[in-house]
C-alpha cells in the first residue's frame, strides 16, 4: 500500500525503540533515504552503527493520509510524545519545536560540551597558547579585543562575549596553518616586504598588528559563512 503525508518513525531494532520522527509528502521514499544518508549526523552515525552490526532501522509508517496543512503539527505532537515517552530522539528537543522548521542535529552531549568550554575559559587559554606560543597581544590582535580581555579569558571571567569565546574555540579547532593557506590564496602581496611563507607569516602577524587582524579575521569571517550553511 502507498501511503501519502504521512509521519514516520525509525526504530532501533536492538529495543524497539525510536530514534527519530520525521514527516513527508512522497510516502515512503523519504523514510528509506535515511537508511542511505540523512541531513542529521547523529541519524547517519545511529545507522552506521546498526551497518556494523548486520542490523538497519525499522521504518515505521505512525500515521498517514495526513491533511497537508496538518501535517508540520503532526510532526511536533509526535516528537514531542515519543521524546515523553522513550527520551531517545535525535530530533530536536520539545522547547525548540515552535522555533525550529526541521529538528535540531544538536545532542544533549554537545550542550555538554560548550557548556564546560564556556566556564572554563581558562583552559581554552592555555590549549591555544601551547600550540601557538603567541603572547597576550598577538592573542589579542588574532581575536580582535583588548589585551585586558584577553587577561579576563585568563583568568576564567565569565562576563566575556560569546563572539570571543568562540573565535578562540574556532582557532583553536582549525589551527593557525589553514589562516596562512587562506592569506597565500587570496592575497596579491607577495612582493617586498609581504611574508610569502608560513614562517615568515607568523613573524609579520607578531610584527603587525593590522596584518594579523585584518588576515585572521577574514579567514574566520569565510570559514564560518560557509559553517552556518552546513546543515542546510
Amino acid at each position: 500500500m502507498k501511503y501519502t503525508n504521512i509521519i514516520y518513525g525509525l526504530k532501533d531494532p536492538r529495543n524497539d525503540v525510536y530514534r527519530y520522527i520525521g514527516k513527508t509528502t512522497i510516502g515512503e521514499g523519504r523514510p528509506l533515504s535515511h537508511l542511505k544518508k540523512s541531513h542529521n549526523i547523529f541519524v547517519n552515525q545511529w545507522v552506521e552503527e546498526l551497518r556494523i552490526n548486520n542490523l538497519s532501522p525499522i521504518v515505521d509508517v505512525i500515521e498517514s493520509d495526513i491533511p497537508l496543512d496538518q501535517l508540520s503539527d503532526k510532526e511536533k505532537h509526535y516528537i514531542v510524545y515519543y521524546s515523553s515517552t522513550s527520551g531517545q530522539l535525535f530530533n530536536g528537543g520539545e522547547t525548540l519545536l515552535k522555533t525550529i522548521s526541521k529538528p535540531s542535529i544538536l545532542s544533549e552531549s554537545d550542550i555538554n560540551s560548550l557548556y564546560i568550554s564556556l566556564l572554563n575559559t581558562r583552559e581554552l587559554y592555555k590549549l591555544f597558547k601551547s600550540f601557538t606560543n603567541f603572547n597576550d597581544t598577538v592573542i589579542g590582535n588574532i581575536l580582535g579585543v583588548q589585551r585586558k580581555t584577553v587577561h579576563s579569558i585568563k583568568t576564567g571571567n565569565l562576563k566575556i562575549s560569546t563572539e570571543t569565546i568562540f573565535k578562540l574555540i574556532f582557532f583553536i579547532k582549525k589551527g593557525i596553518r589553514p589562516v596562512f593557506d587562506y592569506y597565500y590564496s587570496s592575497s596579491n602581496e607577495f612582493q617586498g616586504k609581504h611574508p610569502d611563507t608560513y614562517e615568515d607569516f607568523i613573524k609579520e602577524c607578531v610584527a603587525d598588528k593590522s596584518f594579523c587582524t585584518k588576515w585572521f579575521s577574514s579567514f574566520y569571517k569565510s570559514v564560518t559563512n560557509e559553517d552556518r550553511n552546513f546543515y542546510k
